[in-house]
């Protein structure tokens, strides 16, 4: 007897996608107001739900509009977990993902040796809503605490190809603004 509603099968070898908080736009909004997995990350940031935010954004030239526009207009990812607000203390469920931030850097090259590391586990790879930047989500398979490997990682990533990871962005209710990128990258696992 059919109820309705088909469960998807999904392969063994497969990971389960993890769910994590999503703000509203808006610097000041703390509280989660809904999740989201990788691929609706994935599609959210492909099929342009904040392409007029990016363009806007990417077109301002005096600093301070550009910042007072980009933490109010962009809706945050909070892709450690799932929070009952932002701050590191209201974590009910961590996904074991981490959002590295490389500021200032030359994007596809950044992305190319971001992609050739086969040691990290890739979920999400896109460019930042500044147009400057790449942030890259990866699974911590790892036995360290969320700053740890953040930090651990950027080490390497500086030591051996000198890209530098924002430091100020290594903590767990660190959030990930969500701009419109349509060569945006997702691990096919996470399909």
């Amino acid at each position: 007897m059919e109820t309705g509603k088909k469960t998807e099968k999904r392969e063994f070898w497969k990971p389960v996608p993890q769910t994590f908080s999503i703000l509203k736009a808006g610097s000041k909004i703390l509280k989660p107001y809904g999740v989201m997995d990788p691929y609706a990350a994935y599609k959210y940031i492909r099929d342009g739900v904040s392409r007029e935010q990016t363009e806007k954004l990417r077109s301002i030239m005096d600093p301070k509009e550009f910042r007072k526009y980009k933490f109010n207009a962009f809706e945050m990812a909070l892709f450690s977990g799932v929070f009952s607000k932002k701050d590191k203390n209201a974590l009910t469920k961590a996904t074991g993902y981490v959002c590295f931030d490389f500021n200032h850097v030359s994007v596809q090259q950044t992305k190319d040796i971001l992609m050739g590391l086969e040691q990290f586990e890739t979920i999400l790879l896109f460019t930042s809503a500044s147009g400057h930047g790449v942030k890259w989500v990866v699974n911590n398979n790892f036995v360290f605490e969320h700053e740890d490997f953040y930090n651990v990682v950027s080490n390497y990533l500086w030591e051996k190809y000198r890209i530098e990871a924002d430091k100020n962005s290594n903590g767990i209710a660190t959030g990930c603004l969500l701009p419109y990128d349509p060569e945006v990258y997702l691990n096919p696992n996470y399909m």
